[in-house]
């Protein structure tokens, strides 16, 4: 399916969103909400997505005008503190709910983009940082696909998964939306029927006729460790995104628990502070499982931060807490209905 479609799905989620602002009836909904849940909201980049943007779509949560309106919601109906706070009880000195903004990845438009966002409206963030990509730059293996094929000028070519492949990938390039070639190459990966990663990768060049400098790539991507300096200065967090951004859950315990504390041990050297949180890389059911919770608490993370989706509760697993991830689509009253219904019937249809 090309962006036109999801396009139409984010539009008509934020029609719904908009009627229940309306009508008022969001604000019951927010009312009727359990009380002491708490909302995380997982960004990854801030930026355009589109012909200017060279990488990975999806991975665009907000541009920085949807991000700065985002926030100023935040800041008006919730008490946004870091991440980690949500491990202990709220207070009473304010009942308005409480948020937390969490990043993933330690991309660049972080730093560029939403810093001075959150600096304008005085409003706290976790950066969750994956240490291999800010020690050794490259491009993630998605945004390589992508950049591969938004630059590639065939029309057409084929990619067999492994060299011995019977039944290649058929790239189709004939149309100016290139995001349906791009997923006919990510969902692959993904499933795991690309056993050599790199292999796979090289293959995608060759045939695409794209020649990739990932490391210049990556550097310009991904923030500095000066970068992380600066955050942690200005009183945000910095937690863990593991160390070489793979599925926690698929690893043995000695490579899960090496992941976990070398992530850990070089972020507390780079910013000289201690680091208690950890977003687990993808976060989905698979990619962490309860052995992944016990190996983080092992290494001394005191809050761990999933993919799936819902609001963090009373009596919550500090190291499994539920997430909310934002979409390039998610609008301000998107935001706040997906939340409230969540708090109130403990899922969403938004």
């Amino acid at each position: 399916m090309d962006s036109r479609f999801w396009d139409s799905v984010a539009n008509k989620r934020a029609f719904v969103a908009r009627g229940l602002e309306a009508t008022g009836a969001l604000r019951a909904l927010e009312a009727l909400g359990e009380a002491g849940r708490s909302v995380v909201l997982t960004y990854h980049r801030i930026a355009v997505p589109g012909p200017s943007n060279p990488f990975y779509d999806p991975t665009v949560s907000a541009t920085p005008e949807g991000f700065r309106a985002q926030m100023a919601m935040l800041r008006d109906r919730f008490r946004v503190v870091p991440a980690e706070e949500l491990i202990a009880p709220a207070g009473p000195a304010d009942r308005r709910p409480r948020a937390a903004v969490t990043f993933d990845d330690g991309c660049r438009d972080n730093f560029d983009a939403a810093l001075p966002v959150l600096r304008e409206l005085g409003l706290p963030a976790t950066f969750f940082i994956p240490t291999d990509f800010l020690e050794r730059p490259r491009l993630p293996w998605w945004d390589h696909v992508a950049h591969v094929v938004k630059a590639s000028r065939l029309d057409r070519f084929e990619i067999p998964r492994a060299p011995d492949d019977p039944a290649p990938i058929v790239v189709d390039l004939t149309t100016p939306d290139r995001s349906a070639a791009i997923m006919a190459l990510i969902r692959p990966v993904l499933a795991g029927e690309v056993a050599d990663r790199d292999g796979f990768l090289k293959r995608l060049e060759d045939r695409a006729e794209v020649d990739v400098d990932s490391a210049a790539l990556g550097r310009g991507l991904f923030m500095s460790w000066g970068h992380l300096k600066a955050l942690a200065a200005e009183g945000h967090a910095i937690g863990s995104h593991a160390h070489s951004h793979v599925a926690l859950g698929t690893l043995d315990d000695r490579d899960a628990r090496r992941e976990l504390a070398l992530s850990r041990t070089i972020l507390e050297a780079a910013v000289g502070r201690p680091v208690r949180a950890v977003a687990y890389p993808y976060g989905w059911p698979g990619a962490v499982t309860d052995r992944t919770f016990r190996l983080a608490a092992a290494v001394g993370y005191r809050a761990g931060f999933t993919a799936f989706e819902g609001l963090v509760r009373r009596g919550r697993d500090p190291l499994a807490m539920p997430r909310l991830n934002v979409g390039a689509g998610d609008t301000p009253p998107l935001l706040r209905a997906r939340a409230a219904l969540w708090g109130t019937l403990g899922r969403s249809c938004l």
